[in-house]
C-alpha cells in the first residue's frame, strides 16, 4: 500500500493536494505534518484517514523520520535529506515560478514590470532551466533538490514550479491565493487598481485544482514506482502555467470588474513604481513585476495531466467578492509588506530569501 509524507496541508496548495489525494486515493496511507494540534484535530475530522504528525518544520528530526516511513514525500519546504535512506524513494517539492525570473531580478539593469522574450519549455529547454536555477544559489529550495537528485540515486526527486496560482482552495486550512487576492485589496483601498512599473512582465497562471491534480499525478507515479529518467531527477522539474497574461492586463480586468460593480470610482489602473510600489505591494518586483514566461508540457505528455478548471478571467469577480466580504467581517489597514496577511517581509536581501517568499506566499 503507498504511503504518502505531505508537509504544507493546511496551507493553500498543501490543502489542495491532500483534498485530491484523499478523493482520488482512498486507499493511500496518508500522514501530514501539523504545527498546531487544535488544528491536527480539525484535520483528522475533515480526512479522518488522514494520520496528523504534530510538528513544525524546525523539526528535521521527526520530518526524516516521517519521510523514512513514506514512499512519497510531498514537500512545500526541504529538510535535510542526508539521512534519508529509503529504497526508491520518491520527493516532490513545490516550488515557485519566480525561478524562471532569477536572471532578470539578479540583473542590474532589471526595470520591474519591463516585458521579456523568454519562454521556458519543460521539455525541449530542461537543461536551460536546470543552467538557470545553478547559476542562482539563492535558489537554495531548487538547488536543493537538484543536489539531491544528483547525489542519492535512491531518492526521485521532482521540482514542481507553479506560477500564479488562483481559485477556491480544498484544503482544510487556507482557502486563499496570494497575487490575485492582494491585488485586489489594493484596488479597492486606493479606489484604482495598479502595476508595477509599465506592466508588460508576463506570469503563466494556473487554477489550484488542476495544480492539486498535477502533483497527485507524481505522487501517483511514485507511489506505483515508476522509475522513468524523464519523470525524475535533473529531468523532473515541471512547469504548470496554462495561461499567461501581463500584468497590465490582470490589473485593468481588476479595474473593470471593480468598476462595473460600482466599488470604485473609475476602472482606472496606477502606475507603481519604486519605492512606492515597494511599499504597497509584497516583494513587488519578484510578484508582481518580474517575467516567469512557460510553457507547461511534461506533466501533459508524461502523466497524461489535463488542465479542466475555469480560467483567471472568472477569478477577477470572485476574489473581489471575497475581499468585499473580508473587508466588511474586519477593519483593514493600508496594504504593505508587513500587514499583508500571510507574509512577512524578508529580514535578508530578498535575492538571498526566495524560500520565505514561496513558504508564505503559497
Amino acid at each position: 500500500m503507498a504511503s504518502i509524507f505531505l508537509t504544507g496541508a493546511t496551507g493553500y496548495v498543501g490543502g489542495q493536494v491532500l483534498h485530491e489525494l484523499v478523493r482520488s486515493h482512498p486507499d493511500y496511507t496518508i500522514a501530514a505534518l501539523i504545527r498546531d494540534g487544535d488544528v491536527a484535530k480539525r484535520i483528522a475530522e475533515a480526512f479522518p484517514k488522514v494520520r496528523a504528525v504534530v510538528g513544525d518544520l524546525d523539526n528535521a528530526e521527526l520530518i526524516e523520520e516521517e519521510a523514512s516511513k513514506a514512499s512519497v514525500v510531498l514537500r512545500k519546504y526541504p529538510a535535510n535529506l542526508a539521512t534519508w535512506t529509503g529504497t526508491d524513494s520518491f520527493w516532490v517539492q513545490i516550488s515557485g515560478a519566480s525561478a524562471l525570473a532569477a536572471g532578470e531580478l539578479a540583473s542590474p539593469s532589471f526595470k520591474p514590470g519591463s516585458s521579456s522574450s523568454q519562454v521556458y519549455d519543460d521539455v525541449d529547454d530542461m537543461a536551460a532551466i536546470r543552467s538557470l536555477v545553478r547559476a542562482h544559489p539563492s535558489r537554495v529550495v531548487d538547488n536543493y533538490v537538484l543536489d539531491v537528485a544528483g547525489q542519492k540515486a535512491s531518492i526521485k526527486t521532482a521540482l514542481v514550479l507553479p506560477p500564479i496560482i488562483y481559485g477556491a482552495g480544498e484544503g482544510p486550512g487556507n482557502k486563499r491565493s496570494f497575487q490575485i487576492p492582494v491585488l485586489c485589496k489594493v484596488a479597492l483601498e486606493r479606489g484604482k487598481a495598479v502595476k508595477v512599473g509599465e506592466g508588460l512582465s508576463r506570469w503563466g497562471n494556473v487554477h489550484v485544482g488542476d495544480l492539486g491534480r498535477l502533483v497527485a499525478a507524481l505522487a501517483e507515479a511514485g507511489a506505483q514506482g515508476k522509475q522513468d529518467e524523464a519523470l525524475w531527477g535533473e529531468n523532473g522539474i515541471y512547469l504548470t502555467g496554462v495561461g499567461e497574461v501581463t500584468w497590465e492586463a490582470i490589473a485593468q480586468k481588476i479595474a473593470d470588474k471593480a468598476h462595473a460593480k460600482g466599488l470604485i470610482a473609475a476602472a482606472e489602473v496606477e502606475q507603481l513604481d519604486k519605492p512606492e510600489s515597494d511599499a504597497v505591494l509584497p516583494a513587488a518586483d519578484v510578484l508582481f513585476g518580474s517575467n516567469a514566461r512557460s510553457k507547461a508540457r511534461r506533466g501533459v505528455e508524461l502523466l497524461g495531466w489535463t488542465p479542466a478548471e475555469e480560467d483567471l478571467d472568472a477569478e477577477i469577480p470572485r476574489a473581489l467578492a471575497e475581499e468585499v466580504e473580508r473587508r466588511g467581517n474586519q477593519r483593514q489597514k493600508p496594504a504593505t509588506v508587513t500587514n499583508v496577511e500571510g507574509f512577512r517581509a524578508p529580514t535578508k536581501p530578498l535575492l538571498d530569501n526566495y524560500p520565505a517568499i514561496h513558504r508564505h506566499y503559497r
